[in-house]
């Protein structure tokens, strides 16, 4: 039982899943839905005069890592509207297509500047890598 199906139940609501499924437009630009926190154009409603602020990476460093929150955010956010439509397959194959460039860019970055989490492969060698670069709030050298 999928997400909505355990809340439908919980909370009686009968809501027909198609209703559901075409209030929901996917944004193709996951920049866009990076920077709004959400990558449904029909969801997304800003605050009053709100502005959603753009962001510039001032170097290389920075533009990987944003590479890779960019993806890793468009598929998770894919992810959790599948929960709710799983027979959606225009979603399954674009998060499939988010995954894969997340993939890509995190091993880009991770090759260039180290580890970012602890599951990375380049932890499996010796000497143990994890703390050999400086962290974020000591400053890079770049």
């Amino acid at each position: 039982m999928n997400n909505y199906d355990y809340y439908r139940a919980k909370n009686e609501i009968e809501m027909p899943k198609e209703s559901i499924k075409n209030k929901f437009i996917i944004t193709n630009d996951p920049y866009q839905g990076f920077i709004r926190g959400n990558m449904f154009d029909s969801l997304y409603k800003p605050y009053k005069t709100y502005k959603v602020k753009e962001l510039n990476p001032t170097n290389n460093r920075e533009y990987q890592l944003l590479l890779v929150q960019m993806y890793a955010f468009a598929a998770h956010d894919l992810s959790l509207y599948l929960d709710i439509n799983p027979d959606d397959v225009n979603a399954i194959n674009l998060r499939m297509r988010y995954m894969d460039a997340y993939q890509e860019a995190l091993a880009n970055y991770e090759s260039s500047f180290g580890p970012i989490t602890e599951d990375s492969q380049l932890l499996s060698s010796t000497p143990w890598a994890w703390n050999t670069n400086k962290w974020p709030w000591e400053g890079y050298n770049v």
